[in-house]
């Protein structure tokens, strides 16, 4: 699924992009609606029916409200904080990195090209490091979005920082999805769509954000609110898994010592 939404990227938004510098911008969102009709054919007449309750995976692994909140909330600051300054990245590339118009497609075109690999790998390493594979992300994008506000107009910075905004886009919401069933404090269905409607909310938020701070501080203030959102999450991430392992110490500390009295209860016994 987050290959689906990565390979998107990379035909749906520099294919619509060319398509409107050539034939209007309404052309793009009828394409978009003529697609729309054989996927919800597909959808009705193949998509296999189950009840919920009969999947393995109904119940999170390990219900925690705190940490499933946690999630929700980097859901929503990372969407929000990306798409205030993504949504202007036509006027970016052209207004301050100096690209042509016509250079548009073709960055975008790279920017969903490593999103693809980045989920390609970030899944690979999804259940072997979970919090590292939501945590580096999270990080890149925040570094992608300051330094594109920071140094915007060198062309060779603001490839590099595409190319890491790119990586960063899929695997955060692939990894924040994982971790919300893992951390449902309910059914896993309610979960996913919970932040599947935190990453939508996010997506709106971001546009009509940017759209009132552009006129106060330009585009490259748009990338920089952006990146101080994502720089937010961040710190939410690792302040959540700070006290995570503080109760795990806890928790092996009280572990240790109670075997430590049974061993010495065993003893004394003997």
């Amino acid at each position: 699924m987050s290959v689906g939404g990565s390979l998107a990227l990379v035909l749906g938004v520099p294919g619509g992009t060319w398509l409107g510098q050539h034939a209007g911008w309404p052309v793009p969102f009828l394409v978009v609606g003529a697609l729309a009709i054989p996927s919800f054919i597909v959808i009705a007449t193949v998509l296999p029916t189950s009840r919920p309750e009969a999947g393995h995976a109904v119940r999170g692994v390990v219900p925690d409200t705190r940490r499933f909140a946690v999630v929700l909330t980097v859901t929503g600051l990372t969407v929000t904080g990306v798409f205030a300054g993504y949504t202007y990245i036509s006027t970016f590339v052209v207004d301050e990195a100096g690209f042509s118009e016509s250079s548009v497609s073709t960055l975008l075109l790279v920017l969903g090209i490593t999103g693809i690999v980045g989920v390609a790998v970030y899944g690979r390493l999804l259940d072997r490091f979970p919090r590292a594979t939501l945590t580096l992300p999270v990080t890149t994008q925040a570094v992608a979005l300051l330094g594109l506000s920071a140094a915007g107009e060198s062309q060779t910075l603001a490839v590099i920082m595409i190319v890491f905004l790119g990586a960063s886009l899929g695997p955060i919401f692939m990894a924040t999805q994982s971790q919300v069933m893992h951390f449902a404090p309910g059914r896993t269905e309610t979960a996913i769509a919970a932040n599947g409607a935190a990453y939508n909310l996010g997506v709106a938020a971001g546009a009509l954000a940017g759209s009132l701070l552009l006129p106060l501080i330009g585009v490259r203030g748009t990338f920089l609110v952006g990146g101080l959102m994502t720089a937010a999450a961040l710190l939410l991430l690792l302040e959540e898994q700070l006290l995570s392992l503080g109760r795990k110490e806890r928790c092996t500390d009280t572990l240790e010592k109670a075997q430590g009295r049974h061993e010495t209860d065993s003893l004394s016994q003997g």
